[in-house]
Order: structure tokens, then C-alpha cells, then sequence
């Protein structure tokens, strides 16, 4: 088994699915990426190769991407690419898997509106005083950091 830490910019092409092993939760689909060039003859951009591979997203990163992505939206993964090898009627099969440590959408493709995760329910609220706001006002929904929603 081969590993090695990447990031991929690509489009979920599965709709997604979310089981448990064991005590963890892992959340999996399906991302096809395309590799893109500039033609110099024809000054046409032009689609490459596509890779394809499996993304699993594990524990609190899957608990939190399950329910939000959906086939078809673009996103950038980050994890480490791990070559599994098995064998299926007599012939040895390889396929490609990320294991997911950061997933994000590609906002070059997609509209989102995010919202800061709670890391426990005695927390201090983390989208409140001085925090978002130059001037110590609380953000309202689809307010990040200071800059208002469209």
C-alpha cells in the first residue's frame, strides 16, 4: 500500500453514503477530477485525463459532511491517497481511496453559506463578541467574519 498526503480539486460523482464501523462514523463517496490544459495551436482549453476515487471522511469530519454534500458539487479534499490492492475472481485489482482530513467546497463553482461548528455544548459561542466584528457585534446568519452575505 502505497500513501501520500495530496489535495484534489474535483466533483462528487456518487451520491454519498454514511455508515458506522465500530464507534466511528465514515461518510463516502465517489470524486472524479479532471486534469485541464491550454492548447497552444487552437488557444482552446482542453479537458485531459480524469482520475476517479473513493473519499472517506471519518469520525467529526464525516459526521459534519454527511447531509451536506450532494452529486454533483465540486470540492477540494485533502488527505492522504492510498492504493488498495485485493483480489476478485483470480486477477489482482487495484483502486484509488483518499482518506479525507479537510473537505471544503469549491467556491468557484458552488453558492454556501457556512456557519461555525459548536465543539461542545458548555462551549463559549463562538460566533460572538469581537470575534466576527470589528466593532463587538454578534454575526447573523450568512455573515462570515465581518463580510455580509450577498
Amino acid at each position: 500500500m502505497n500513501e501520500t498526503q495530496t489535495t484534489v480539486r474535483g466533483t462528487v460523482i456518487t451520491d454519498p453514503t454514511s455508515r458506522r464501523v465500530g464507534d466511528d462514523q465514515v461518510f463516502t463517496f465517489r470524486v472524479a477530477s479532471n486534469s485541464r490544459y491550454l492548447d497552444r495551436q487552437s488557444g482552446e482549453w482542453k479537458t485531459g485525463g480524469t482520475l476517479y476515487f473513493s473519499a472517506n471522511c471519518w469520525g467529526r469530519l464525516g459526521q459534519r459532511a454527511s447531509g451536506v454534500l450532494c452529486k454533483g458539487d465540486g470540492v477540494i479534499l485533502h488527505g492522504r491517497l492510498l492504493t488498495n490492492e485485493y483480489e476478485r475472481e483470480g486477477r489482482v485489482m487495484r483502486d484509488l481511496e483518499m482518506r479525507v482530513s479537510a473537505l471544503g467546497p469549491d467556491l468557484s463553482r458552488m453558492d454556501v453559506t457556512v456557519r461555525r461548528a459548536k465543539t461542545d455544548e458548555n462551549a463559549m459561542e463562538i460566533g460572538s463578541q469581537d470575534l466576527d466584528h470589528p466593532d463587538g457585534e454578534a454575526a447573523e446568519d450568512g455573515e462570515l467574519a465581518g463580510v455580509a452575505a450577498p
